[in-house]
């Protein structure tokens, strides 16, 4: 063997499951049919999308069903779709429109759509918390609060922007709340989402979004800073993005849990979690090993744009981005809940569970 190829490094990749034309040329049509009923929000969308999905994949080849069943046991920190058709007349405006225009627009709910059928491939059911993006179960992804690179065109002069994904702060390797409890609800508590995935309408700039598989980082670590992690100590705040006076409290978490099946879940945030004055140094350790790993992972960047779309394992994958440099940057996300999820359910028809 080459000793140059020995001693190369791995760079990972993401997983990728690249459509041929007529497999596109379906999915479209199908998101179609799911805009012209609304959308991702309306009554019968799971059901239509799921319908939609299992004709799809009677045109799949075996080795994109494998990928998918991959992801679907929660086997893939991530899955990229390739080859989607996209809207070459929709080019970025001057200005970003105001959110609830943007809300109403047929080309974001086409996107939506197309998350919510390609969320059924891989076997899980969009849903939307209670207290989080007023119930609805597409949330957009763009500066509509200001701190990105260039200023909006009214935005005031303040130094405190909320952390969320409405601002265009950058935001640092975390994964979605709630952090709570990341499976099965618990105290009145429903799990985190088990995927998120991501289109966009608009990235003028092809700005990336940066994701960092942690297996390779948990592996790296010593077993007993692993032990610290799973202990019940670390501290964490609230989330901007629920709605004020709602959603989790301050409480004592682990970051690391362990199942049955040998695998793992994390709940992160690198802002968000912290120890106290009276934690161990063992404790304080394992948190600060921990970042430090994160911060030195290898990062996998990906160019969302309309004819892709980024599938993250919220388990097994933290995501983080810069400041936003592009205002007119638009990002399409819906949450996921796989079969094993165990939620508090409100309403399941569309699916929207308490936070």
């Amino acid at each position: 063997m080459n000793s140059n190829n020995k001693n190369k490094k791995h760079t990972p990749r993401v997983p990728k499951i690249c459509f041929k034309h007529a497999q596109a040329v379906a999915i479209d049509r199908y998101c179609h049919r799911l805009t012209e009923k609304g959308g991702p929000h309306a009554p019968g969308s799971a059901i239509r999308a799921e319908t939609y999905a299992y004709v799809i994949m009677e045109m799949l080849s075996k080795d994109q069903i494998r990928t998918l069943d991959q992801y679907a046991q929660g086997k893939l920190p991530a899955l990229l779709f390739t080859g989607l058709k996209r809207d070459e007349q929709d080019i970025p405006p001057d200005t970003m429109p105001c959110i609830q225009q943007l809300d109403e627009h047929p080309a974001c709910i086409k996107l939506a759509a197309r998350n919510q059928l390609l969320l059924s491939l891989v076997r899980h059911a969009a849903f939307a918390y209670d207290i989080d993006n007023d119930g609805k179960t597409t949330r957009l992804v763009g500066n509509f609060r200001g701190g990105g690179a260039t200023p909006l065109p009214l935005e005031p002069a303040c130094e405190n922007v909320g952390l969320s994904s409405h601002a265009g702060l950058s935001l640092g390797p975390h994964t979605e709340p709630p952090y709570y409890c990341s499976r099965t609800a618990l105290e009145n508590h429903s799990p985190a989402p088990c995927a998120l995935i991501l289109t966009a309408r608009w990235n003028p700039r092809n700005e990336p979004t940066r994701i960092i598989p942690m297996k390779p980082v948990i592996d790296r670590l010593p077993g007993c800073c692993v032990v610290e992690l799973t202990s019940k100590s670390f501290q964490y705040t609230r989330s901007d993005c629920f709605i004020e006076g709602t959603g989790e409290p301050d409480g004592c978490i682990p970051i690391l849990q362990h199942d049955s099946a040998g695998t793992f879940s994390i709940r992160y945030n690198d802002y968000r979690f912290s120890t106290n004055d009276r934690s161990s140094p063992e404790l304080q350790s394992a948190l600060s090993l921990l970042r430090t790993d994160i911060h030195s992972a290898p990062k996998l960047e990906i160019n969302i744009q309309p004819d892709n779309t980024l599938l993250i394992n919220n388990t097994l994958t933290l995501h983080c981005r810069d400041t936003v440099s592009d205002n007119r940057r638009l990002l399409i996300r819906l949450f996921g809940y796989s079969s094993y999820a165990q939620p508090i359910i409100l309403n399941n028809d569309p699916l929207i569970v308490k936070g």
